[in-house]
């Protein structure tokens, strides 16, 4: 049997499709990179944004249009979640949606739900090694953001046992992970018993085996002392955090529910530069948000200049029903905020070429994950990422340094990589 997986959106949804896909590997399905012959599609979806559910659906469109009689089209994830009833009524050959609540179930049903193709039984050795793995250790959120879905498609925080976060760490590692990320919508307020996010991390660094960890996405409001000290401190914590700002005013950080104003936001930074200088801090922003005035955007774009960001994920606002900024009466026009957009990545931009040439000459450790053959002039390569969050390329035709620790002086940058060599 061969399966097909389609997935949008961020790496709660990219761990989701992983852990979809190993089980199904261990039932005796191969991943195939041709749809049209799967007898499995599946299509992770975002609600985020409505461009994102818009390019979903038109996947599922063409997916539908063209599969094999006897295939099976699953539609997973927030999307499915939010409208799954109302899709399938649309586009009738979906056989299952499966919400985004129902994702940490989804061991116990799955053999059900392929029934139609068959009987399968699980076999853990079909499964393949990851040198950088994604680890949820929690799911939901209780923030409620007055611009954001999530909460009400993947419901409210509840946190991971312990000891099943380390046992799916050591699997990981067992598997040939090298570098695991822990994810969570807001990950830093994880809490199971005695043990929060801090001790967390303390316990997944004795893991034998495993060389890097990192995280995401945290909250401001929890990026407490303690979280930042424990990142400093233990030598398998990246230097990168990434702390999602959202916007620079106060005025629109509160119509935002974000909890949190400028002023303690550049604390935690000033806290983590404290004690970590070489740290990588990257962002979330979004720009038009109802009733962002011209000074209100002049304090994000100050915002930026001031803390330098290394890299930022900038968007402009997109309502989304259900939410309560989706009902505010001030809604910007759509040239003002693409025009907002543009200003605010022409600056980031900049910044950040700024913070990759300032590594020139410099020597970065890097974890290569993924090896590409040259086209049109280039060498052979390898990508990764430095222990900050720096992309880094090695020109070489090497192919034994995945999952490697490589340590190369850097001779250039692009602006937005690394260039590295032995």
């Amino acid at each position: 049997m061969l399966y097909y997986m389609k997935t949008f959106g961020c790496q709660m949804n990219v761990s989701d499709s992983d852990m979809l896909s190993t089980l199904l590997e261990e039932r005796g399905f191969t991943a195939t990179e041709n749809e049209r012959e799967a007898d499995l599609l599946v299509v992770n979806t975002c609600s985020v944004r409505e461009k994102a559910e818009v390019t979903a659906e038109r996947k599922i469109l063409e997916f539908a249009k063209f599969k094999q009689d006897h295939a099976l089209l699953w539609v997973i994830g927030c999307m499915a979640q939010r409208v799954g009833e109302e899709l399938m009524q649309r586009i009738p050959a979906i056989s299952r949606v499966i919400g985004a609540k129902e994702i940490e179930f989804i061991e116990d049903r799955i053999d059900q739900f392929l029934s139609p193709l068959g009987t399968f039984t699980a076999d853990d050795s079909k499964t393949e090694s990851s040198w950088s793995s994604f680890l949820p250790i929690m799911r939901g959120c209780d923030k409620f953001c007055t611009y954001c879905i999530v909460p009400h498609v993947r419901g409210r925080e509840k946190s991971i046992a312990v000891e099943t976060v380390l046992e799916q760490a050591r699997h990981m590692v067992a598997r040939g992970a090298k570098e695991i990320t822990l994810l969570g919508q807001t990950v830093n307020s994880y809490k199971y018993e005695d043990v929060d996010f801090a001790g967390l991390l303390r316990l997944v660094s004795e893991i034998d085996g495993l060389e890097r960890i990192r995280f995401t996405s945290p909250h401001p409001k929890d990026i407490s002392d303690e979280v930042i000290e424990a990142v400093a401190s233990l030598p398998k914590m990246c230097h990168h955090i990434h702390l999602p700002v959202q916007a620079g005013s106060d005025a629109i950080l509160k119509r935002m529910a974000r909890t949190y104003t400028r002023a303690e936001f550049l604390d935690r930074v000033k806290k983590i530069r404290q004690c970590m200088p070489d740290c990588d801090i990257t962002t979330d922003v979004m720009v038009g948000f109802p009733g962002e005035s011209d000074q209100d955007f002049q304090d994000t774009l100050s915002l930026f200049r001031e803390v330098r960001f290394t890299s930022a994920f900038m968007f402009a606002f997109s309502p989304r029903k259900g939410t309560g900024a989706a009902n505010y009466k001030d809604q910007i026009p759509e040239a003002i905020k693409i025009a907002r957009l543009n200003e605010l990545v022409s600056i980031q931009t900049d910044i950040t070429k700024e913070c990759y040439n300032e590594m020139i000459g410099k020597e970065v450790t890097a974890l290569f994950t993924l090896f590409q053959e040259g086209k049109n002039g280039r060498a052979d390569h390898w990508i990764g990422t430095d222990y900050g969050f720096k992309r880094v390329i090695l020109e070489t035709d090497r192919q034994d340094l995945g999952g490697e620790l490589f340590t190369g002086k850097v001779v250039r940058s692009t602006g937005m990589t690394l260039v590295v060599e032995a």
